[in-house]
């Protein structure tokens, strides 16, 4: 019974939005009013499952990127928090950097008030459920009288009336609009047009009878079509135009079209029940009864996570993986395996998708608030979570989910018990700084999960730790030195990731931390100094991030030929050819390098051949060497971040680049770009961020028949504008762009950069000028190394040109510490 995960669910394009045109319509006009400048709230209200969030996504797409200066989407749900409502606010705005995550309420608001003071901004908050919570952000969002907005949805009549002077009521579907729905869901969009071609919504009597076997190999497709129209009509019926229910039962219904009998057993089951409450559960339940074992252990394990919370793919991946849930596959790995398994609830919609990585696959994912009820009863009945917050005290259970402001494993509640069942242990509460916590007691011997990642340890680690020698996941937020704890003693560790939760506090660990016999995934900070493994490792499959300095001029990467990521810091001179053992690497798909304290950084002459996704962080490579790159056979991702490449001038090549799908580029002093369409054949995205010296996008890019977006972030208008004449249609809201439409994105504040400077730099920037044209002058060839000298001064000039007001904006915190430092020089 077990349906075969498939790609359709990773396209975003793909979500299924049925039966809301009329409110897409209304909700576009009332957003885009020019004639009302004042701040409106606009309240969508209905009960849960109606579909609000969904239809607030589509509308906030649209217009995110085009209509309004910022943009910022934060759930609130049942118990708001206003800090992290505020952070949820303003992440979307700016990075988030320690000096700010430290505030109190009242420093956060006020900081939030003058980000959006002027804008023209656009903010929903999704899932709001009191009016407490909306009287306590409200102040916090200016009126600028310039047609910003803010869209809340809320299942509340109460709520949305006191919101809002006119809310909008979302309505249940018709049953045409239902049952188009259900179809769509249950064979696919293309099942789903082979479908409608003999199929139309019919209303069935209740002794209608079709006298024939769906098994029969003598029924006709005529014959089947009918009776699946039969029975589909009769469940669709009996969820009375409610999206979240029509979803969920043919999400089960997808995955056994072949099985008449539990077709049957849905339509026999629904039939009589008038309550919508009961018909949700009923379906819930349904939904849960025909997982098959491995599946249900992988749900019930969402119910360890917060209601709303959005959960990494990559976390509940490798928790599923050191739970034990899964069993090997041929040719598969664990993770391969967990991952078909996510694709498979996602495919039942039990699972949603809620973020897509820049290389479409998906980021991280959440589960619908009425799906985590069922989720947390059937997991209590199992008896397997104990989810300790303000209503619910500490008990032994298999997984310990913390949701409280405090650290509940404490003598008192846990010495006494002797049980041995606790298998995991996650903090998910609010961040909580802890300086003494005790791990050795006799309830925890078997433990295999601890992630103490939003627990900020102010001594190295909690004391026990390296006894609880059954761990395989262990995520840690510390600082300090951890050399005295022995942590090779964990010798069944898989999952480690240790960060520092203060900037100016590195970590120093045992540099042999790689010489784990199970481990498969390590994730430390840049500055950690890590040795390749002594032996070969063959489970170790990510690594990040492994620093290089100039003692270490020859990591053997042979030492993990099973690498899928990787992330090299360096620091210190490198010679040439230092990192040639990267092509003995031949799994390796992710590959990240950034650079430190580094003068020079020379390119390896060779990569791994099967490399997909290439990151280059502050690497200052000039244009001419991006050949090795281009020839890369599988590379179609590829990442240049704060100037990774530099320098006016880039000429691609011909018959590069020939499987790059997607192209980022941010903070570069790029001018003329020279490509035409044989240089990206097969490119979907272009990304520019705070590109300022870039005056337009080559006309090639839209030309190219597989581009599918370019999207600007806090560019210049003459980039904006040089781009927006590639999209035919020029976004119109009220059209419906086809599919393979481009679609031009702007994101963010447009930049206008000074046409003059001060005296003073302008007398800086001169002297550096001409100390550069006159050593030019001496020297006709310069080395490399002089190069990379001149492009280092052509990046400090362009840096001067920022305006004062721009760069908090422009640069995170380590970024301005990086100018300051390029500014000293």
């Amino acid at each position: 019974m077990v349906g075969a995960a498939t790609q359709r669910t990773l396209e975003p394009e793909d979500q299924v939005i049925v039966g809301f045109g009329k409110d897409e319509s209304i909700l576009l006009q009332r957003l885009l009013n020019q004639h009302l400048l004042k701040r409106e709230v606009i309240s969508l209200v209905g009960e849960g499952g109606m579909g609000k969030t969904t239809l607030a996504k589509r509308v906030f797409e649209e217009l995110a990127t085009t209509h309004f200066d910022i943009c910022a989407w934060v759930v609130v749900s049942q118990n708001h928090n206003l800090k992290e409502m505020l952070i949820g606010i303003l992440r979307c705005i700016m990075p988030i950097t320690s000096e700010i995550s430290m505030k109190d309420d009242s420093q956060l608001a006020e900081h939030l008030y003058r980000s959006l003071m002027g804008q023209k901004y656009l903010i929903v908050l999704d899932d709001i459920w009191t009016v407490t919570a909306w009287d306590a952000i409200q102040g916090c969002l200016p009126d600028n009288l310039n047609g910003s907005r803010i869209l809340i949805t809320t299942r509340f009549t109460e709520v949305a009336r006191y919101t809002s002077e006119d809310p909008h009521f979302m309505k249940y579907l018709t049953l045409e609009a239902s049952w188009a729905l259900f179809v769509r869901k249950v064979f696919g969009r293309s099942g789903a047009r082979f479908f409608f071609l003999t199929c139309e919504y019919q209303t069935f009597g209740r002794n209608d009878f079709l006298p024939f076997k769906f098994e029969d190999p003598n029924s006709t497709t005529w014959e089947i079509r009918n009776f699946l129209q039969f029975l589909g009509n009769r469940i669709t019926l009996q969820c009375h135009g409610l999206p979240l229910a029509i979803v969920l039962i043919a999400g089960l219904l997808a995955t056994v079209k072949d099985s008449l009998e539990i077709w049957r057993d849905v339509e026999k089951t629904l039939d009589g029940i008038d309550s919508i409450d009961d018909r949700i559960s009923k379906i819930l339940s349904l939904s849960y009864t025909y997982l098959p074992t491995h599946l249900k252990a992988c749900f019930l394990y969402f119910g360890a996570f917060p209601e709303d919370g959005n959960i990494l793919v990559n976390k509940i991946i490798n928790l599923w993986v050191a739970e034990g849930f899964l069993k090997p596959q041929k040719n598969k790995s664990l993770e391969e395996v967990a991952e078909n398994c996510l694709l498979d609830l996602i495919n039942r919609s039990l699972v949603q998708v809620n973020e897509l990585g820049i290389d479409g696959k998906i980021k991280s994912c959440k589960i619908h608030d009425r799906i985590h009820e069922i989720c947390i009863t059937e997991a209590k009945r199992e008896k397997v979570v104990c989810v300790i917050d303000g209503k619910h005290g500490p008990k032994v259970s298999r997984w310990i989910s913390c949701q409280s402001s405090h650290w509940p494993i404490t003598r008192a509640n846990y010495w006494n018990h002797t049980s041995k069942k606790i298998h995991s242990i996650l903090y998910l509460g609010k961040e909580l700084y802890l300086s003494k916590c005790r791990l050795s007691y006799p309830c925890l011997e078997l433990l295999r999960v601890l992630d103490l990642s939003l627990v900020n340890c102010s001594h190295s680690m909690p004391s026990g730790i390296v006894e609880l020698i059954h761990l395989r996941y262990l995520a840690l937020s510390t600082i300090g030195s951890l050399y005295k704890f022995r942590l090779l003693k964990l010798q069944n560790l898989q999952t480690l990731i240790v960060c520092s939760w203060m900037d100016d506090y590195p970590l120093q660990l045992q540099c042999n931390i790689l010489d784990l016999p199970q481990l498969r995934h390590l994730r430390l900070e840049k500055r950690c100094s890590q040795y390749l493994p002594s032996m070969v490792r063959e489970n170790l499959h990510t690594l990040y991030w492994l620093k290089v300095t100039s003692s270490d001029q020859n990591p053997n990467f042979r030492m993990v030929p099973n690498l899928k990521e990787l992330g090299i810091y360096v620091e210190g001179e490198l010679f040439p050819g230092c990192l040639k053992s990267l092509v003995h690497l031949h799994v390796l798909e992710k590959l990240k390098f950034e650079i430190g304290r580094v003068e020079r950084f020379y390119l390896p002459t060779a990569f791994p051949l099967n490399l997909k996704m290439l990151t280059l962080r502050r690497t200052y490579l000039p244009w001419k060497v991006m050949g090795i790159i281009g020839k890369l056979p599988n590379l179609e991702v590829l990442k240049l971040k704060d100037f990774g490449f530099c320098g006016p001038k880039w000429k691609p090549k011909k018959g590069q680049f020939l499987v790059l799908k997607v192209l980022l580029i941010a903070h570069t002093n790029l001018k003329q770009w020279n490509a035409d369409v044989n240089h990206f054949p097969v490119l979907e995205r272009l990304i520019l961020r705070y590109c300022w010296d870039l005056k337009r996008v080559p006309d090639c890019f839209a030309k190219i028949g597989t581009m599918k977006l370019i999207m600007l972030d806090s560019c210049t208008s003459s980039l904006v504008a040089s781009t927006n004449q590639f999209s035919s249609t020029n976004m119109l809201l009220f059209k419906k762009m086809p599919d393979s439409a481009l679609r031009v994105r702007l994101v963010g504040t447009k930049v206008e950069l000074p046409n003059s400077e001060s005296s003073e730099e302008e007398s800086v920037e001169s002297s550096e000028e001409e100390s550069v044209e006159s050593s030019e002058e001496k020297s006709v060839e310069s080395s490399d190394h002089e190069k990379g000298l001149k492009d280092r001064k052509s990046v400090m000039k362009y840096l001067k040109k920022v305006p004062k007001a721009l760069k908090w904006y422009a640069l995170s915190e380590l970024k301005r510490k990086v100018w300051r430092a390029l500014r000293r020089k």
